[in-house]
């Protein structure tokens, strides 16, 4: 069984401003991470907190990646621009961005060929909504949108992260429980497996997101297959946020 370093990312929708982005600089600096650490802020805030962390070990991402290299596009943002301004990671697919947005797994598959050949590390988030999850149609879904999003893409020497987030969990305050989670990312593994093949799908770290906070993240960072958590809200709390990452280092030693 595959064990690596715990990837901790905080995604902060669109939520902040430069106070939060100084606060939370404020309680990451100085610190000493074995896990690996991310923060998502909205755009207009990434190259400050690219600035602010130039000297740390904490990575900075976006939360979305244009599926165009170029062109009349007006709003839109490149991974070209993403990487020449600092950035190391980017989320695509994010619910939210399935369900409002409208992104479907075509959309999802450009934008990781994009990330990767400008050296980000793309996160495919993947996950199913409540009714789909009371269907018993998780399997299903997952399936989908794993075959459908990583064939043929160009991973020699690149990073990859699966973050499985379902629907139902996302902001509402209802985690999956430990054995739910070991149970999809399992399936999720073995799914990569087959896709990747079992070296490359060693290498992808697969992240659980919904609802995590510090009083579950050890249990679901012991769970076989969880290499890390995406966490949404209680990252937008620089104190919460800190101590998941202390105790992700905890998992990490």
């Amino acid at each position: 069984m595959k064990k690596q370093a715990p990837f901790v990312i905080a995604n902060w929708k669109l939520n902040g401003g430069i106070d939060l982005t100084c606060t939370s600089v404020a309680s990451m600096l100085n610190r000493k991470f074995e896990a690996r650490i991310g923060i998502a802020p909205p755009y207009v805030y990434i190259g400050d907190m690219v600035s602010f962390l130039r000297n740390s070990d904490i990575m900075v991402g976006s939360q979305n990646v244009s599926k165009f290299a170029s062109g009349a596009f007006t709003g839109e943002t490149s991974a070209q621009m993403l990487s020449e301004v600092g950035c190391q990671f980017c989320l695509i697919g994010h619910s939210e961005r399935r369900q409002v947005f409208l992104e479907n797994d075509n959309s999802c598959h450009t934008k990781m060929e994009k990330a990767l050949d400008n050296n980000l590390i793309p996160v495919l988030c993947v996950g199913e909504n409540l009714q789909q999850y009371e269907l018993g149609l998780t399997n299903d879904i997952l399936y989908r949108q794993l075959h459908q999003s990583l064939p043929d893409l160009n991973l020699e020497g690149k990073e990859l992260c699966i973050a499985y987030e379902p629907v139902w969990a996302i902001g509402t305050g209802k985690a999956a429980t430990a054995d739910q989670v070991q149970k999809v990312h399992s399936f999720i593994y073995q799914e990569l497996v087959e896709i990747l093949g079992t070296e490359r799908a060693n290498k992808v770290h697969i992240l659980y997101g919904g609802s995590v906070n510090k009083d579950n993240v050890e249990e679901l960072l012991s769970t076989p297959h969880v290499d890390g958590v995406l966490v949404g809200g209680a990252s937008l709390d620089p104190e919460h946020f800190a101590e998941i990452c202390a105790l992700a280092n905890k998992s990490a030693q």
